[in-house]
């Protein structure tokens, strides 16, 4: 089911690996990221804090940042999709604001519906908010000229631990 995953999330244009643990992820993100990379991340979720995004770079808000480092609820297998939900530390401009999306999660939070994902999260409460993300951002005008990047980020990438 990961294979599926990561291959949906690079069929639609992202990037994706997966890797074997936090160490590994930590690598990968580090390569993502360049050298001098400005950076935000999501404080308040343990996955995206075992790779000590800090130490990758300049920490910066999301206005300014070229890259966004969150976590994700869950990916769903069949489109490559992330399930975003927010909370303290984790807030929606992380993962829309910069020009890279990167999103870390564990691999047993890959699933094979976005029926059971949004079952699984409702299963706590609702929500504060929710953003199912499928790829970078892209419109496409009258002329169905697509511009990507003009509502979110134009690249997304995925890391998936274990």
């Amino acid at each position: 089911m990961i294979d599926a995953f990561i291959a949906a999330v690079q069929a639609d244009g992202g990037q994706a690996a997966r890797v074997p643990d936090a160490a590994a992820a930590r690598t990968h993100v580090a390569g993502l990221l360049g050298r001098d990379a400005t950076l935000c991340f999501w404080s308040g979720d343990p996955v995206v804090m075992s790779i000590d995004p800090a130490s990758l770079g300049q920490v910066t808000e999301p206005a300014t940042a070229l890259f966004g480092i969150t976590g994700a609820a869950f990916g769903v297998m069949p489109t490559g999709t992330l399930v975003l939900t927010y909370g303290t530390g984790c807030s929606r401009a992380t993962g829309l604001l910069p020009d890279t999306h990167i999103a870390v999660l564990p691999a047993d939070r890959v699933l094979a519906t976005l029926d059971e994902a949004i079952a699984r999260i409702y299963e706590n409460g609702v929500p504060r908010a929710m953003t199912l993300v499928t790829g970078a951002s892209a419109t496409s005008d009258i002329e169905k000229i697509r511009i990507t990047g003009a509502h979110g980020p134009r690249r997304v990438a995925v890391v998936v631990i274990g």
